[in-house]
Order: C-alpha cells, then sequence, then structure tokens
C-alpha cells in the first residue's frame, strides 16, 4: 500500500507511475472481480478524487443551474394553475352547475365561493415564491465570481421555462418573449379568478334574490391586491438580473401593461357571454331550454336575462303579510321561494314578448318536463304550454295577482286560489303595487 505523509492526500490510483504500487501496471488493477481488494486504498482514492473535483467555481455553477432550475419548476407550477382556472370556470358555466352554489366535480361538490378564494391565496404563493427564487438567483449572481462567458454559457445551456432572462425581454411589443409570455399566463389566470368570483357572488344572487356587492367588491379587492403584490415582488429582481446579464435596464413598458389589462378584461368576457346575450338572437324568438333562477316571485334569470313573467305581479322579495292568525310572515320570500322550486335544476323554456331593457324582458315561460314536446314556436309554445305557464302557477298557489290582460287569462285560478285561501290570500296584504309605491 503506498504510504503518505500526514497532511497530505494520497493521489489516485490513475495518477501513480505504472510501476508504483496501485498504479496501472499494478497486479492489484487486474484482479478477478471477487478478488480481495484494499478497501482503505479505495476509499482513500474516491476521497482524493472528489478533492480534486471540488473548487470554488464548480459550487458556484451548481448554485446558478439549481437557482434556473428552480424557476422552471415554478413556471411549470404557474402554468398548471392557469389551466385549472380555465377548467373551472368552464365548469362554472355549465347548465348542470347555473341554479347551484356548487361546481358539480364528479361525487364531489365545490363551492362557488371557495373557488376564486382558493385561486387568490395560489396566485399569492407563487408570487411569492417566484420573487423568493429570483432573489435568489440574483444573490447567486452578485456574490459569484464566474467569468461572464461561463454565465452566459450556463443561462443558454440551461434556461428557464419561459427563457425570461434573454435579451430580447426588453422589447415592449414583443408578444412572446419570456416576460411576454409570463404576463399573458398570468392576465388570463387573474382573468380566470374574477370570472369565477362573478359566477360566485352573481349566482348566489340569483338564487337568494340578494346580490351580494359586498362580497363582490371583497373579491376583486382582493383580485387587486394580490396582482399589484406580484408585479411589485416579481419584477424588480427580474429587472436587477437582466441587467446584471445584459446591461439592460428592463422595464414593463405601457405596452405590456395595456396588454395585460385589456387581456383579463377580454378573459372575464369571454367566460362570461352567455350574461350579455340578447334572447332575440336565439332561433324561433324562444329563450331556452335552459336552467333558470328566482329572482323573485315573478322574475326569472336565465342565460343572462331577467324574464318577467307576463300578466302578474307578485309580492315583492322583502314585502310582509299576515296569516290566519293577523301575524307577520314573509310572504315575498316565500312566493321567491316557491317559483324556485319549481324551477330547480328543471329546463325552462320562455317566449320573450318584449324588451324591457337590454337584459330585462317580459315574456311567458313554462317547465319543459323531461321527455316532453319541446316548442320550436311561439305558436307551439301557446299549444303545449296553455295550461302550465309559471304565471299561471304563481297565481294558483296564491302569490301573485293578475293584472293586465292577465286579469282575463288568469281570473279563475285568482278566484280559486282566494276561494281555498291558499298564499297571500290566507290573511291580509298589501298590494305589491300599493308597497311599491309607499317605498317599503
Amino acid at each position: 500500500m503506498a504510504s503518505s505523509k500526514p497532511g497530505n492526500d494520497p493521489l489516485p490510483a490513475a495518477a501513480l507511475p505504472a510501476d508504483a504500487p496501485g498504479g496501472a501496471d499494478d497486479p492489484a488493477c487486474d484482479a478477478e472481480p471477487g478478488a480481495a481488494a484494499n478497501p482503505v486504498l479505495a476509499t482513500e482514492t474516491l476521497k482524493a478524487v472528489e478533492h480534486i473535483q471540488l473548487s470554488p467555481l464548480s459550487i458556484q455553477a451548481a448554485s446558478l443551474v439549481r437557482s434556473v432550475d428552480a424557476l422552471s419548476r415554478i413556471f411549470w407550477i404557474s402554468l398548471a394553475g392557469t389551466f385549472l382556472t380555465i377548467f373551472f370556470a368552464g365548469l362554472a358555466q355549465l347548465e348542470v352547475n347555473a341554479s347551484s352554489e356548487f361546481i358539480s366535480l364528479g361525487e364531489y361538490q365545490v363551492p362557488k365561493n371557495l373557488v376564486p378564494l382558493v385561486a387568490l391565496l395560489f396566485a399569492l404563493f407563487v408570487f411569492w415564491l417566484t420573487a423568493n427564487r429570483l432573489r435568489m438567483l440574483c444573490y447567486v449572481l452578485s456574490s459569484s465570481s464566474l467569468p461572464e462567458t461561463m454565465v452566459d454559457e450556463i443561462f443558454r445551456l440551461n434556461p428557464p421555462v419561459l427563457n425570461v432572462f434573454d435579451e430580447d425581454n426588453d422589447q415592449d411589443w414583443s408578444p412572446f418573449n419570456g416576460v411576454g409570455v409570463l404576463i399573458i399566463n398570468w392576465a388570463v389566470f387573474m382573468g380566470n379568478a374574477i370570472a369565477l368570483t362573478l359566477f360566485s357572488t352573481f349566482q348566489r344572487g340569483a338564487v337568494t334574490a340578494e346580490f351580494d356587492f359586498l362580497e363582490l367588491s371583497l373579491y376583486l379587492l382582493a383580485a387587486a391586491v394580490v396582482l399589484i403584490y406580484g408585479v411589485r415582488a416579481v419584477f424588480p429582481p427580474l429587472r436587477t438580473i437582466l441587467t446584471r446579464l445584459h446591461g439592460l435596464t428592463f422595464r414593463i413598458g405601457w405596452q405590456r401593461k395595456f396588454a395585460g389589462v385589456l387581456l383579463i378584461l377580454a378573459t372575464i368576457a369571454v367566460q362570461n357571454l352567455d350574461k350579455f346575450a340578447d334572447p332575440a338572437e336565439q332561433a324561433d324568438d324562444l329563450l331556452g331550454p335552459a336552467f333558470a333562477n328566482a329572482i323573485d316571485g315573478e322574475t326569472l334569470f336565465m342565460r343572462g336575462i331577467e324574464v318577467k313573467l307576463f300578466g302578474i305581479d307578485a309580492v315583492e322579495r322583502d314585502q310582509v303579510c299576515q296569516n290566519q292568525a293577523g301575524e307577520d310572515y314573509p310572504c315575498g320570500s316565500v312566493a321567491t321561494q316557491a317559483l324556485q322550486q319549481r324551477v330547480h335544476n328543471q329546463d325552462v323554456v320562455c317566449w320573450p314578448l318584449y324588451a324591457i331593457s337590454a337584459t330585462k324582458v317580459l315574456g311567458m315561460c313554462a317547465v319543459q318536463d323531461p321527455g316532453g314536446a319541446m316548442p320550436g314556436s311561439p305558436d307551439e309554445f301557446r299549444e303545449i304550454f296553455a295550461g302550465d305557464s309559471l304565471s299561471r302557477i304563481q297565481v294558483e298557489l296564491g302569490h301573485a295577482l293578475s293584472v293586465g290582460v292577465g286579469e282575463e287569462i288568469y281570473a279563475d285560478e285568482q278566484n280559486q286560489a282566494q276561494m281555498l285561501r291558499l298564499g297571500i290570500w290566507q290573511g291580509s296584504f298589501e298590494p305589491p303595487a300599493a308597497w311599491r309605491a309607499r317605498g317599503s
């Protein structure tokens, strides 16, 4: 065995002379597999090889490579998050979820108001993690003694997924450089997150007849705060790194800011196209079949349109009536719930008679029973649903008064409800028009 003086590391076998013990011509190198070998010599040789290969420059190069790899993984995570928000926003638009406060995901039910909150928390975490890794990379670059050519070679051979450190990222009008793709990704993510917020608050309002402006405002404020935090946390270290690599005075530029905001708004609009639909554009002047929600005892919300039921005037949703014992009860809420129960998870077809506004029409509506005939025109609607219109049912149950032309059409139903003391006829009530006039 080759000996070494204290304090000196032994050389590896490959560095020894051929005729030295342990050298290339040493008989021990030609030993058959399984032959006895000197374990001490093998261990000392491995330590020597490790010692020779290890240097401060290699450590710095490895740190640089690992920092860039970590950013790549984060970028993949952010891209996956964007696809998930698109997926959930698509699910929220399905008619099966339109009248529910949940998004159906197989056998699971995900609360609608929970999804946008999770999306914002995910965005906050990824922004923080990205900024943290960028600062780490910035520190590695600032403390590195690697030659500039080596640093450039490392970034050229081992770029992050989005190539955010390339020199062309300084071009404001290039949409497909690394920074441009990063902005597109997060704009689409935030647009879908806000769309999910609208689904949550808007659909909840349609079901409960109460649009929660406070909840919507808090969601939108949280989205703005998260987005501002992301911009302020991510771009300063990115700017420093690009300056270190290319000597650039990097800036986002108004073009990219404008494009990002425009893409957020476009994503929100695309995910809410049904809410801007014009019922007159539907074939045969019919609206539906589609799921609907009761806003009050005489108004449905379906496909982004409010449909006021023809020929009736239901008690207002916050109106109070008196029962047989003279006690107050929320007759308006009861009327709303009765209409909601009738249309819940059912296909509803409406025949819009005329438009009250861009998003509100007066029409006749009915529930399409499974397997029943589907009207193809207003004439067929009258034939199929002559006695089953929702207006007629609300009057029959005593939740609405017949008004206008409806006084002639639904006179028998109203007389029967009054005779049987159903709904508001069980006690005393103020006509809805008088209630509204008082401003109650």
